[in-house]
Protein backbone atom coordinates (compact mmCIF):
# COMPACT_ATOMS: atom_id res chain seq x y z
CA UNK A 1 0.00 0.00 0.00
CA UNK A 2 1.25 3.94 -0.92
CA UNK A 3 0.39 5.08 2.69
CA UNK A 4 3.14 6.57 4.56
CA UNK A 5 4.87 8.76 1.76
CA UNK A 6 1.57 9.92 1.11
CA UNK A 7 0.74 11.20 4.79
CA UNK A 8 3.74 13.56 4.40
CA UNK A 9 2.56 14.70 1.00
CA UNK A 10 -0.89 15.48 2.12
CA UNK A 11 0.19 17.68 5.10
CA UNK A 12 2.88 19.37 2.21
CA UNK A 13 -0.16 19.91 0.31
CA UNK A 14 -2.19 22.06 2.20
CA UNK A 15 -2.25 24.57 -0.38
CA UNK A 16 -2.28 22.49 -3.38
CA UNK A 17 -4.13 23.22 -6.69
CA UNK A 18 -4.23 21.30 -9.87
CA UNK A 19 -4.94 21.69 -13.77
CA UNK A 20 -8.70 22.33 -14.91
CA UNK A 21 -7.66 18.72 -16.54
CA UNK A 22 -7.20 16.65 -13.07
CA UNK A 23 -11.03 15.08 -14.21
CA UNK A 24 -9.40 12.98 -16.99
CA UNK A 25 -12.47 11.49 -17.12
CA UNK A 26 -14.32 11.87 -20.41
CA UNK A 27 -12.31 15.35 -20.40
CA UNK A 28 -14.71 18.02 -21.83
CA UNK A 29 -15.23 18.77 -25.27
CA UNK A 30 -12.96 21.28 -26.55
CA UNK A 31 -14.55 23.55 -29.12
CA UNK A 32 -12.67 23.07 -32.73
CA UNK A 33 -12.26 26.55 -33.56
CA UNK A 34 -11.27 29.87 -32.42
CA UNK A 35 -9.79 28.50 -28.95
CA UNK A 36 -8.28 30.65 -26.49
CA UNK A 37 -9.06 34.81 -25.27
CA UNK A 38 -10.24 37.05 -27.47
CA UNK A 39 -7.50 39.53 -28.30
CA UNK A 40 -8.22 43.39 -28.74
CA UNK A 41 -7.16 44.81 -31.78
CA UNK A 42 -4.78 47.58 -31.81
CA UNK A 43 -3.35 50.73 -34.09
CA UNK A 44 0.60 49.42 -34.41
CA UNK A 45 2.74 46.89 -33.85
CA UNK A 46 4.70 48.61 -30.54
CA UNK A 47 1.07 48.36 -29.46
CA UNK A 48 0.47 44.83 -30.01
CA UNK A 49 3.67 43.92 -28.53
CA UNK A 50 3.30 46.03 -25.08
CA UNK A 51 -0.58 45.60 -25.17
CA UNK A 52 -0.59 41.80 -24.38
CA UNK A 53 -1.49 39.42 -21.61
CA UNK A 54 1.29 37.54 -19.43
CA UNK A 55 0.37 34.26 -17.94
CA UNK A 56 1.60 32.00 -15.40
CA UNK A 57 0.67 28.41 -13.85
CA UNK A 58 2.86 26.17 -10.96
CA UNK A 59 1.77 22.80 -10.98
CA UNK A 60 3.35 20.35 -8.03
CA UNK A 61 2.42 16.64 -7.86
CA UNK A 62 3.76 13.64 -5.37
CA UNK A 63 2.74 10.27 -7.24
CA UNK A 64 3.58 7.12 -5.75
CA UNK A 65 3.32 4.13 -7.77
CA UNK A 66 3.18 -0.01 -6.34
CA UNK A 67 3.59 -2.59 -9.21
CA UNK A 68 2.82 -6.52 -7.71
CA UNK A 69 5.53 -7.78 -9.77
CA UNK A 70 6.30 -11.55 -9.83
CA UNK A 71 9.93 -13.07 -8.78
CA UNK A 72 10.09 -14.32 -12.28
CA UNK A 73 9.21 -10.89 -13.68
CA UNK A 74 12.29 -9.48 -16.10
CA UNK A 75 11.79 -6.67 -14.24
CA UNK A 76 11.48 -7.87 -10.79
CA UNK A 77 12.46 -5.77 -7.46
CA UNK A 78 11.72 -2.26 -9.54
CA UNK A 79 7.92 -2.23 -8.26
CA UNK A 80 8.56 1.24 -6.30
CA UNK A 81 8.68 4.76 -7.53
CA UNK A 82 7.90 7.77 -6.44
CA UNK A 83 8.35 10.99 -7.17
CA UNK A 84 7.26 14.96 -6.28
CA UNK A 85 7.68 17.23 -9.80
CA UNK A 86 6.63 20.80 -10.76
CA UNK A 87 5.70 22.19 -13.62
CA UNK A 88 6.14 25.65 -14.46
CA UNK A 89 4.62 27.35 -17.23
CA UNK A 90 5.31 31.15 -18.52
CA UNK A 91 3.78 32.65 -21.41
CA UNK A 92 2.73 35.62 -23.27
CA UNK A 93 0.33 36.66 -25.75
CA UNK A 94 0.10 39.77 -27.80
CA UNK A 95 -2.94 41.74 -28.51
CA UNK A 96 -3.53 41.87 -32.51
CA UNK A 97 -2.51 44.40 -34.97
CA UNK A 98 -3.79 43.99 -38.86
CA UNK A 99 -5.44 40.47 -37.51
CA UNK A 100 -1.67 39.34 -36.42
CA UNK A 101 -0.86 38.79 -32.91
CA UNK A 102 1.97 35.85 -31.31
CA UNK A 103 2.37 33.60 -28.44
CA UNK A 104 5.40 32.31 -26.90
CA UNK A 105 4.99 29.98 -23.90
CA UNK A 106 8.20 28.49 -21.48
CA UNK A 107 7.69 25.14 -19.94
CA UNK A 108 10.02 23.72 -17.76
CA UNK A 109 9.62 20.22 -15.23
CA UNK A 110 11.93 20.16 -12.40
CA UNK A 111 12.23 17.47 -9.43
CA UNK A 112 12.12 18.60 -5.47
CA UNK A 113 14.22 16.00 -3.50
CA UNK A 114 14.76 12.26 -4.93
CA UNK A 115 14.12 10.81 -7.71
CA UNK A 116 12.92 7.31 -7.28
CA UNK A 117 11.28 6.25 -11.14
CA UNK A 118 12.30 5.93 -14.05
CA UNK A 119 10.62 9.21 -16.02
CA UNK A 120 11.83 8.10 -19.42
CA UNK A 121 14.09 11.17 -19.66
CA UNK A 122 18.06 10.90 -19.95
CA UNK A 123 17.50 7.51 -17.38
CA UNK A 124 16.38 5.88 -20.49
CA UNK A 125 18.73 4.63 -23.11
CA UNK A 126 19.14 2.23 -26.09
CA UNK A 127 20.89 -0.04 -25.65
CA UNK A 128 19.55 -1.81 -23.22
CA UNK A 129 16.42 -0.33 -23.56
CA UNK A 130 12.98 0.03 -21.71
CA UNK A 131 13.58 -2.97 -19.51
CA UNK A 132 17.31 -2.98 -19.44
CA UNK A 133 16.78 0.88 -18.16
CA UNK A 134 14.24 0.29 -15.76
CA UNK A 135 16.13 -2.52 -14.05
CA UNK A 136 19.04 -0.04 -14.00
CA UNK A 137 17.16 2.96 -12.28
CA UNK A 138 15.70 0.38 -9.89
CA UNK A 139 11.88 1.70 -10.25
CA UNK A 140 8.83 1.68 -11.77
CA UNK A 141 7.85 4.66 -14.10
CA UNK A 142 6.62 7.99 -13.68
CA UNK A 143 7.16 9.60 -17.20
CA UNK A 144 7.86 13.26 -15.63
CA UNK A 145 11.54 14.07 -16.31
CA UNK A 146 13.43 17.24 -15.95
CA UNK A 147 12.20 19.33 -19.14
CA UNK A 148 13.16 23.22 -20.16
CA UNK A 149 11.82 24.12 -23.45
CA UNK A 150 9.61 26.19 -25.23
CA UNK A 151 5.97 24.46 -25.68
CA UNK A 152 4.60 26.94 -27.48
CA UNK A 153 5.92 29.50 -29.84
CA UNK A 154 3.23 30.65 -33.14
CA UNK A 155 1.76 33.63 -35.00
CA UNK A 156 -1.70 33.36 -35.32
CA UNK A 157 -4.07 35.47 -37.23
CA UNK A 158 -7.44 36.14 -37.21
CA UNK A 159 -9.84 37.80 -39.71
CA UNK A 160 -11.83 40.89 -39.30
CA UNK A 161 -15.42 41.46 -39.07
CA UNK A 162 -16.96 44.24 -41.53
CA UNK A 163 -16.37 47.65 -39.68
CA UNK A 164 -13.79 46.49 -37.75
CA UNK A 165 -12.58 49.09 -35.30
CA UNK A 166 -9.66 49.16 -32.56
CA UNK A 167 -11.18 47.80 -29.55
CA UNK A 168 -11.45 44.71 -27.44
CA UNK A 169 -13.37 42.07 -29.65
CA UNK A 170 -14.20 44.29 -32.52
CA UNK A 171 -12.01 42.04 -35.23
CA UNK A 172 -12.95 38.77 -34.34
CA UNK A 173 -13.97 37.30 -38.00
CA UNK A 174 -14.82 33.78 -39.03
CA UNK A 175 -10.96 32.57 -39.66
CA UNK A 176 -7.94 32.25 -37.45
CA UNK A 177 -4.74 30.44 -38.95
CA UNK A 178 -1.78 29.34 -36.43
CA UNK A 179 1.81 28.41 -37.26
CA UNK A 180 4.60 27.43 -35.37
CA UNK A 181 5.05 24.99 -32.68
CA UNK A 182 1.26 24.93 -30.42
CA UNK A 183 -1.05 23.11 -28.41
CA UNK A 184 -3.77 20.63 -30.37
CA UNK A 185 -6.95 19.43 -28.53
CA UNK A 186 -9.45 18.08 -30.61
CA UNK A 187 -12.76 16.79 -29.13
CA UNK A 188 -12.22 14.95 -25.78
CA UNK A 189 -8.75 14.24 -26.65
CA UNK A 190 -9.27 10.59 -27.62
CA UNK A 191 -7.65 11.11 -31.17
CA UNK A 192 -5.49 14.60 -30.52
CA UNK A 193 -4.50 16.05 -27.06
CA UNK A 194 -2.20 17.54 -24.81
CA UNK A 195 -1.18 14.63 -22.53
CA UNK A 196 -2.65 17.05 -20.24
CA UNK A 197 -2.25 14.95 -17.20
CA UNK A 198 2.11 15.07 -17.23
CA UNK A 199 3.74 17.73 -16.17
CA UNK A 200 5.26 18.01 -19.44
CA UNK A 201 2.75 18.45 -22.46
CA UNK A 202 2.60 16.94 -25.78
CA UNK A 203 2.35 19.96 -28.14
CA UNK A 204 3.05 20.26 -31.99
CA UNK A 205 4.89 22.34 -35.12
CA UNK A 206 1.98 22.48 -37.10
CA UNK A 207 0.16 25.11 -39.48
CA UNK A 208 -3.93 24.90 -38.36
CA UNK A 209 -6.63 26.49 -40.12
CA UNK A 210 -10.23 27.49 -38.37
CA UNK A 211 -13.52 28.51 -39.97
CA UNK A 212 -16.88 29.56 -38.50
CA UNK A 213 -18.40 30.83 -41.61
CA UNK A 214 -21.58 29.19 -41.82
CA UNK A 215 -23.82 29.38 -38.94
CA UNK A 216 -23.39 26.11 -36.48
CA UNK A 217 -20.41 24.52 -38.26
CA UNK A 218 -16.99 24.81 -37.63
CA UNK A 219 -14.39 23.73 -39.63
CA UNK A 220 -10.49 23.18 -38.52
CA UNK A 221 -7.24 21.62 -40.72
CA UNK A 222 -3.86 21.31 -39.20
CA UNK A 223 -0.57 20.35 -40.92
CA UNK A 224 2.00 18.28 -38.99
CA UNK A 225 5.34 18.77 -39.28
CA UNK A 226 6.71 17.47 -35.96
CA UNK A 227 5.10 16.12 -32.21
CA UNK A 228 7.06 17.23 -29.33
CA UNK A 229 6.39 14.94 -26.80
CA UNK A 230 6.53 14.91 -22.65
CA UNK A 231 9.67 13.09 -22.39
CA UNK A 232 11.77 16.06 -23.23
CA UNK A 233 15.07 16.22 -25.37
CA UNK A 234 17.23 13.86 -23.60
CA UNK A 235 14.65 10.72 -24.17
CA UNK A 236 14.78 8.67 -27.43
CA UNK A 237 11.29 8.98 -27.44
CA UNK A 238 11.49 12.98 -27.26
CA UNK A 239 9.65 13.38 -30.86
CA UNK A 240 7.81 12.15 -33.94
CA UNK A 241 9.03 13.10 -37.26
CA UNK A 242 5.60 13.64 -39.47
CA UNK A 243 5.53 13.11 -43.14
CA UNK A 244 2.54 14.91 -44.95
CA UNK A 245 0.02 14.45 -41.41
CA UNK A 246 -3.19 16.13 -41.66
CA UNK A 247 -6.05 16.21 -38.82
CA UNK A 248 -9.28 17.04 -40.13
CA UNK A 249 -12.15 17.88 -37.63
CA UNK A 250 -15.55 19.15 -38.43
CA UNK A 251 -18.11 19.74 -36.36
CA UNK A 252 -21.71 21.00 -36.58
CA UNK A 253 -24.13 22.17 -34.10
CA UNK A 254 -27.85 20.64 -34.28
CA UNK A 255 -30.97 21.04 -31.78
CA UNK A 256 -30.19 17.41 -30.18
CA UNK A 257 -26.50 17.88 -29.76
CA UNK A 258 -23.28 17.95 -31.59
CA UNK A 259 -22.00 16.03 -34.61
CA UNK A 260 -18.50 16.00 -35.36
CA UNK A 261 -16.91 14.08 -38.36
CA UNK A 262 -13.09 13.32 -38.67
CA UNK A 263 -10.05 12.23 -40.56
CA UNK A 264 -6.65 11.52 -38.53
CA UNK A 265 -4.24 10.88 -41.95
CA UNK A 266 -0.72 10.09 -40.32
CA UNK A 267 2.75 9.09 -41.83
CA UNK A 268 5.77 9.09 -39.23
CA UNK A 269 9.66 9.29 -40.44
CA UNK A 270 11.48 6.92 -39.01
CA UNK A 271 13.25 7.69 -35.33
CA UNK A 272 17.08 7.73 -35.44
CA UNK A 273 17.78 7.26 -31.80
CA UNK A 274 15.91 3.81 -31.34
CA UNK A 275 16.51 0.54 -32.92
CA UNK A 276 12.49 0.29 -34.57
CA UNK A 277 11.33 2.11 -37.59
CA UNK A 278 8.63 4.56 -37.39
CA UNK A 279 8.63 6.80 -34.17
CA UNK A 280 8.21 4.70 -31.17
CA UNK A 281 8.75 1.16 -32.07
CA UNK A 282 7.16 -2.29 -33.50
CA UNK A 283 6.45 -5.09 -31.51
CA UNK A 284 3.61 -7.26 -30.27
CA UNK A 285 0.45 -4.93 -30.93
CA UNK A 286 2.77 -2.93 -33.65
CA UNK A 287 1.68 0.10 -31.22
CA UNK A 288 2.67 2.89 -33.98
CA UNK A 289 2.28 2.76 -37.58
CA UNK A 290 0.86 4.78 -40.32
CA UNK A 291 -2.58 5.27 -40.61
CA UNK A 292 -5.64 7.03 -41.82
CA UNK A 293 -8.76 6.76 -39.37
CA UNK A 294 -12.09 8.51 -39.78
CA UNK A 295 -14.53 8.57 -38.22
CA UNK A 296 -18.26 10.19 -36.55
CA UNK A 297 -19.20 11.16 -32.98
CA UNK A 298 -22.07 12.25 -31.46
CA UNK A 299 -22.60 14.45 -28.40
CA UNK A 300 -26.18 15.00 -26.85
CA UNK A 301 -27.52 17.01 -24.15
CA UNK A 302 -31.67 16.49 -23.75
CA UNK A 303 -33.02 17.93 -20.74
CA UNK A 304 -36.52 16.52 -19.51
CA UNK A 305 -37.06 18.96 -16.79
CA UNK A 306 -35.84 21.29 -14.17
CA UNK A 307 -33.74 18.21 -12.72
CA UNK A 308 -33.12 15.91 -14.79
CA UNK A 309 -31.19 16.01 -18.11
CA UNK A 310 -30.17 12.68 -20.35
CA UNK A 311 -26.47 12.45 -21.48
CA UNK A 312 -25.49 10.73 -24.51
CA UNK A 313 -22.03 9.85 -26.42
CA UNK A 314 -21.83 7.67 -29.76
CA UNK A 315 -18.77 7.65 -31.85
CA UNK A 316 -17.32 4.93 -34.69
CA UNK A 317 -13.97 5.48 -36.36
CA UNK A 318 -12.31 3.06 -38.83
CA UNK A 319 -8.07 3.17 -38.86
CA UNK A 320 -6.55 1.68 -41.79
CA UNK A 321 -3.07 1.25 -41.44
CA UNK A 322 -1.40 2.80 -45.12
CA UNK A 323 1.94 3.88 -46.02
CA UNK A 324 4.64 1.97 -45.10
CA UNK A 325 2.65 0.44 -41.94
CA UNK A 326 3.54 -3.33 -43.43
CA UNK A 327 1.58 -6.08 -45.45
CA UNK A 328 0.03 -7.84 -42.23
CA UNK A 329 -1.31 -4.96 -41.07
CA UNK A 330 -5.07 -4.36 -41.31
CA UNK A 331 -8.35 -2.55 -40.51
CA UNK A 332 -9.77 -1.55 -36.86
CA UNK A 333 -12.64 -0.07 -35.89
CA UNK A 334 -13.65 1.98 -32.94
CA UNK A 335 -17.02 2.03 -31.05
CA UNK A 336 -17.97 4.44 -28.06
CA UNK A 337 -21.20 4.25 -26.62
CA UNK A 338 -22.67 5.97 -23.01
CA UNK A 339 -25.23 7.00 -21.78
CA UNK A 340 -26.00 8.78 -18.34
CA UNK A 341 -28.34 11.41 -16.37
CA UNK A 342 -27.34 14.93 -14.76
CA UNK A 343 -29.67 15.26 -11.63
CA UNK A 344 -30.00 16.96 -7.82
CA UNK A 345 -30.01 14.88 -5.35
CA UNK A 346 -31.43 16.39 -1.93
CA UNK A 347 -30.08 19.92 -3.87
CA UNK A 348 -26.64 18.25 -4.63
CA UNK A 349 -25.55 18.04 -8.67
CA UNK A 350 -25.03 13.97 -9.65
CA UNK A 351 -24.03 12.28 -13.18
CA UNK A 352 -24.15 8.95 -13.41
CA UNK A 353 -22.96 7.56 -16.77
CA UNK A 354 -22.49 3.95 -18.40
CA UNK A 355 -21.09 2.92 -21.50
CA UNK A 356 -18.25 0.70 -23.24
CA UNK A 357 -15.86 1.40 -25.62
CA UNK A 358 -14.10 -0.80 -27.77
CA UNK A 359 -10.49 -0.55 -29.89
CA UNK A 360 -10.69 -3.27 -32.03
CA UNK A 361 -7.78 -5.43 -33.01
CA UNK A 362 -6.97 -8.57 -35.11
CA UNK A 363 -4.33 -11.13 -33.29
CA UNK A 364 -1.83 -8.96 -35.58
CA UNK A 365 -2.44 -5.21 -34.99
CA UNK A 366 -5.08 -3.19 -32.85
CA UNK A 367 -6.51 -0.07 -33.34
CA UNK A 368 -4.28 2.47 -31.53
CA UNK A 369 -4.54 6.81 -30.78
CA UNK A 370 -0.93 8.18 -30.89
CA UNK A 371 -1.81 11.60 -30.55
CA UNK A 372 -4.04 11.13 -27.54
CA UNK A 373 -4.50 12.29 -24.06
CA UNK A 374 -4.41 8.73 -22.86
CA UNK A 375 -4.41 8.82 -19.65
CA UNK A 376 -7.63 10.11 -19.58
CA UNK A 377 -8.99 6.62 -20.75
CA UNK A 378 -9.12 3.19 -20.11
CA UNK A 379 -8.12 3.85 -16.63
CA UNK A 380 -5.86 6.14 -14.80
CA UNK A 381 -3.29 3.11 -14.04
CA UNK A 382 -2.42 3.03 -17.49
CA UNK A 383 -2.13 -0.36 -18.37
CA UNK A 384 -2.98 0.70 -21.99
CA UNK A 385 0.39 2.78 -22.79
CA UNK A 386 3.26 1.47 -23.77
CA UNK A 387 6.96 1.72 -21.62
CA UNK A 388 7.80 4.48 -23.78
CA UNK A 389 4.15 6.22 -23.93
CA UNK A 390 2.03 6.15 -26.71
CA UNK A 391 -1.18 3.53 -26.55
CA UNK A 392 -0.55 0.61 -26.46
CA UNK A 393 -3.49 -1.68 -27.34
CA UNK A 394 -3.15 -5.46 -27.11
CA UNK A 395 -3.34 -7.64 -30.57
CA UNK A 396 -6.58 -9.03 -29.13
CA UNK A 397 -8.29 -5.23 -29.04
CA UNK A 398 -9.62 -3.51 -25.80
CA UNK A 399 -13.27 -3.55 -24.57
CA UNK A 400 -13.28 -1.01 -21.83
CA UNK A 401 -16.98 -1.19 -19.68
CA UNK A 402 -17.37 1.55 -17.49
CA UNK A 403 -19.74 3.07 -14.82
CA UNK A 404 -19.06 6.44 -13.94
CA UNK A 405 -20.54 8.67 -10.42
CA UNK A 406 -19.32 12.54 -10.45
CA UNK A 407 -20.55 14.43 -7.30
CA UNK A 408 -20.35 18.47 -6.91
CA UNK A 409 -20.48 20.24 -3.69
CA UNK A 410 -19.89 17.22 -1.36
CA UNK A 411 -16.99 19.79 0.44
CA UNK A 412 -18.39 22.89 -0.43
CA UNK A 413 -17.20 23.74 -4.05
CA UNK A 414 -15.74 20.35 -4.90
CA UNK A 415 -15.78 17.58 -7.14
CA UNK A 416 -15.84 13.83 -6.51
CA UNK A 417 -15.24 11.16 -9.40
CA UNK A 418 -15.58 7.34 -8.87
CA UNK A 419 -15.01 5.44 -11.61
CA UNK A 420 -15.40 1.49 -12.20
CA UNK A 421 -13.38 -0.52 -15.43
CA UNK A 422 -13.98 -3.70 -16.94
CA UNK A 423 -11.45 -4.80 -19.29
CA UNK A 424 -11.55 -7.39 -22.00
CA UNK A 425 -10.30 -8.78 -25.44
CA UNK A 426 -12.07 -7.83 -28.10
CA UNK A 427 -11.34 -11.26 -29.98
CA UNK A 428 -9.28 -14.35 -28.39
CA UNK A 429 -6.27 -14.71 -29.84
CA UNK A 430 -2.91 -17.27 -29.06
CA UNK A 431 -1.49 -16.10 -26.25
CA UNK A 432 -5.29 -17.30 -24.19
CA UNK A 433 -5.45 -13.75 -22.46
CA UNK A 434 -9.06 -12.52 -22.69
CA UNK A 435 -9.87 -11.52 -19.29
CA UNK A 436 -7.31 -8.23 -18.78
CA UNK A 437 -8.66 -7.06 -15.37
CA UNK A 438 -10.35 -4.68 -13.91
CA UNK A 439 -9.99 -1.25 -12.03
CA UNK A 440 -11.52 1.13 -9.72
CA UNK A 441 -10.53 4.88 -9.80
CA UNK A 442 -11.46 7.78 -7.52
CA UNK A 443 -10.79 11.41 -7.68
CA UNK A 444 -11.53 14.31 -5.44
CA UNK A 445 -10.61 18.46 -6.22
CA UNK A 446 -11.32 21.21 -4.71
CA UNK A 447 -11.19 24.95 -5.73
CA UNK A 448 -9.41 27.15 -2.65
CA UNK A 449 -9.64 30.24 -5.16
CA UNK A 450 -9.97 31.53 -8.55
CA UNK A 451 -6.81 30.76 -8.83
CA UNK A 452 -6.00 27.94 -6.50
CA UNK A 453 -7.11 24.26 -6.44
CA UNK A 454 -5.94 20.94 -5.03
CA UNK A 455 -6.74 17.51 -5.69
CA UNK A 456 -5.94 13.80 -4.08
CA UNK A 457 -6.27 10.79 -7.23
CA UNK A 458 -6.30 6.97 -6.36
CA UNK A 459 -6.01 3.78 -8.82
CA UNK A 460 -6.44 0.45 -8.22
CA UNK A 461 -5.74 -1.70 -11.21
CA UNK A 462 -6.51 -5.63 -10.20
CA UNK A 463 -5.25 -8.29 -13.19
CA UNK A 464 -7.76 -10.65 -14.66
CA UNK A 465 -5.68 -13.69 -14.03
CA UNK A 466 -4.89 -14.81 -18.00
CA UNK A 467 -1.35 -13.04 -17.48
CA UNK A 468 -2.01 -10.00 -19.43
CA UNK A 469 0.11 -7.97 -16.39
CA UNK A 470 0.45 -7.06 -12.74
CA UNK A 471 -1.71 -5.53 -10.25
CA UNK A 472 -0.77 -1.74 -9.84
CA UNK A 473 -1.89 0.86 -7.60
CA UNK A 474 -1.07 4.47 -7.41
CA UNK A 475 -1.65 7.79 -5.79
CA UNK A 476 -1.53 11.26 -6.12
CA UNK A 477 -1.47 14.72 -4.39
CA UNK A 478 -1.18 17.61 -6.71
CA UNK A 479 -1.73 20.93 -7.04
CA UNK A 480 -1.77 24.13 -9.13
CA UNK A 481 -1.88 27.81 -8.77
CA UNK A 482 -2.99 29.79 -12.17
CA UNK A 483 -2.80 33.38 -13.62
CA UNK A 484 -3.66 34.95 -16.05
Amino acid sequence: MATLKLASSCIAAAAFAVTQSVGAVGLPNVSNVHTGKQLKEVNNLSAAIKGGTPDLLLRIRYEEVTDTIPAASPIAGTGKADLTSLRTVLGYTSARYNGFYGRIEFEATTHIGDKNALTLGDDLAFPPGPVGSRNAVGSSIIPDPKKVEFQQAYIGWRSATSGCTSAPGGCNGATTVKAGRQEIIYDNHRWVGTISWRQNFQSFDAVRIDNTSINNLNISYAYIDKVNRTFGPASPFNKWLMNSSSLINVSYKLPIGMLVGYGYLLDYDDNPRTPFPEGEGVGPGITNFDSDTWGLRFVGKHKLSDGLTILSELEFANQKPTGDAGPTLSDNNYYNVEFGAAFNLGGTPIIVKAGQEVLEGNGVNALQTPLATFHAFNGWADKFIGPAGGTATPVGGLEDTTVTMIIKGLVGKSKLVVVYHDFQANISTPSGIENYGEEWNALLAKPFSKNVMGAIKYANFSDGGDGFTFDTEKIWVLAQYKFK
